[in-house]
């Protein structure tokens, strides 16, 4: 048997394993990982995948289920993963090159070692032995939406229509380095429906002005709401951008803590400034949207049914009964869902016990959606996530509708000097 060890020494969490996982897939191997960390000041998001089982990785590992549909599992230590090799052949993963350790225990047991290594030539990764320094792929790259080009899907996308601005939360380098999945499963969305996307990045502690001049011409906005954020207080830029969304009739999608941030923006609104935060003391508060997820609290991880209200967008979407991938620490609070509930939120899904809000929306706005799970993590290329492509859809419809409004207005209003003409 053989360990197939592949060497990436990158900073980028987002690149971790990517390479891995293309060989994995060319030579139809498993792929094995072992414990990595990376710098958590840099890349605060750097360890949120989570698989079906749920377990919570390193980022990058999204790549695997991605190019191959493949669980990536739990980590492995030495011992374990010798014991694998010696049943099968594998690939491993690394950020560091191969171990001395790793290298021994390898020839104690009679394991083949195969060693290569990652190298960028121009925007191209490719893979080289690390003896003889001989190239053993081709170059692999990444498209606009950090999504590595692997067999078919060099093919371009015919695209029609109008360029769509979708603003997504979040910096250029926290999506293409620290948490991939979501910019890549907004391509997924869009190639899907053949929509020219452009994705505004919107830094999360923006607010007042600069949060106007950013969003003042985008048609939608993707609001993650990933459990760490940089800035000094990015829960008060994020909710800004919920109650932007909502004022402006700007469809919204918000998943995970995005979906807290949205019933907050409502409630602020609704009940005023003062009486509605985002966290608190774990006693229950009317007036306080999120609460610990248990007691003690707790993490739920991995993919978990939900059952969509009859009626609900969210149904039309996903279904009477849907799974969802969950990374989740807070949970709604039903108080306050229910003085919301004469403002036009309601509850669109529910946990399979009947209890937890799952996925909300506010009636008389275009798409103002929120869902706990995160629909990103089980978007492929060839599958998107049907909630991303229904956000889409509503992008595109509201920026028609924009369209003919302002023709319908420019056309019906006669100026009483023509020589004036319409801003």
């Amino acid at each position: 048997m053989t360990i197939t060890f592949i060497a990436h020494s990158t900073p980028e969490p987002a690149l971790y394993g990517a390479m891995a996982a293309i060989l994995a897939e060319l030579r139809a191997l498993p792929l094995c990982h072992l414990p990595v960390t990376h710098d958590a000041k840099r890349f605060a998001n750097a360890r949120q995948h989570v698989t079906a089982q749920g377990h919570q990785l390193t980022s990058g590992l999204v790549w695997l289920e991605r190019l191959t549909g493949r669980d990536a599992g739990a980590e492995s230590d030495l011992n374990t993963l010798i014991k694998r090799a010696l049943k099968e052949d594998i690939v491993v993963p690394s950020a560091q090159p191969m171990s001395h350790e790793l290298a021994q225990l390898a020839a104690e047991n009679g394991i083949a070692v195969e060693s290569l290594r990652v190298v960028k030539q121009q925007d191209k990764f490719q893979l080289e032995d690390a003896v003889s320094g001989k190239v053993r792929s081709n170059g692999w790259g990444r498209d606009a939406f950090g999504r590595w080009a692997l067999g078919s899907v060099l093919q371009p996308v015919m695209r029609a229509g109008k360029k769509l601005r979708v603003a997504l939360v979040g910096d250029f380098a926290e999506h293409r380095d620290s948490y991939p999945a979501m910019l890549a499963a907004l391509g997924d969305a869009a190639d899907a429906l053949a929509l020219s996307i452009e994705v505004v990045y919107v830094t999360p502690n923006l607010i007042g002005s600069q949060l106007d001049c950013t969003l003042f011409d985008v048609d939608g906005i993707l609001l993650p709401g990933v459990l760490n954020s940089a800035g000094e207080n990015p829960l008060a830029g994020q909710l800004a951008v919920a109650t932007w969304a909502m004022e402006n009739r700007v469809p919204l999608l918000g998943i995970n803590q995005g979906m807290h941030l949205m019933v907050a923006a409502l409630g602020q609104q609704t009940l005023g400034l003062e009486q509605v935060v985002m966290h608190g003391p774990s006693a229950l508060n009317a007036h306080q949207t999120s609460l610990p997820l248990g007691n003690p609290p707790q993490q739920r991880l991995g993919n978990h049914p939900v059952y969509c209200q009859a009626g609900s967008r969210v149904e039309q979407m996903l279904g009477h009964q849907a799974t969802l991938r969950y990374n989740q620490r807070w949970s709604l609070n039903p108080r306050l869902l229910d003085e919301l509930y004469s403002a036009g939120l309601r509850i669109s899904a529910r946990d399979e016990k009947g209890t937890g809000a799952e996925a909300i929306e506010l009636q008389d706005h275009p798409f103002f959606v929120g869902v706990q799970g995160q629909p990103d993590l089980q978007s492929r290329r060839d599958r998107p996530n049907p909630l991303l492509m229904a956000f889409l859809q509503a992008t595109r419809e509201c920026n028609r509708q924009r369209d003919v409004s302002h023709v319908a207005l420019t056309k019906s209003v006669r100026l009483k000097h023509p020589y004036f003409s319409m801003g």
